[in-house]
């Protein structure tokens, strides 16, 4: 009984990563919706802004990638292990053990991928008031 709760282990990580999915998922959509939104005019003028947008799709893509993977060795970890300690083979368990770990690897990446985000995303809104605040002060 103790070893089928130990081959379960790597699927509790599995609903935490899908909140990640979802926001991340969210967030990215958003990008490309701003991204979509530049004209032509836009582009040639705000080349800074439309790249820093592409970095920051470029950035959630590779995010979700590696949680997407996470999942996958979760669950291809789980369920190796279940078929061969199903079998009666005891190795079981250095599969389960190596499929944790990398998930959890790619879970490292993509919550430091997340967070190199949050920053690009900061400087965006600190130029862009940087720029609100002097068209301001130009206006006056």
């Amino acid at each position: 009984m103790d070893m089928a709760l130990e081959l379960l282990i790597p699927l509790t990580y599995i609903p935490g990563v899908a909140l990640l999915i979802m926001s991340t998922s969210q967030r990215y959509s958003y990008v490309n919706s701003t991204i979509h939104e530049f004209s032509d005019e836009e582009c040639r003028i705000q080349t800074e802004r439309v790249k820093q947008e592409i970095r920051r799709a470029h950035l959630f893509r590779n995010s979700l990638l590696a949680l997407y993977l996470s999942v996958a060795f979760f669950s291809l970890g789980s369920l190796v292990a279940f078929l061969v300690n199903a079998w009666g083979i005891t190795t079981s368990t250095t599969v389960l053990e190596i499929a944790t770990v990398v998930g959890v690897g790619c879970i490292v990446f993509a919550v430091s991928t997340l967070a190199a985000e949050s920053i690009l995303s900061l400087d965006i809104i600190k130029r862009h008031a940087k720029r609100h605040e002097d068209k301001n002060n130009d206006s006056r």
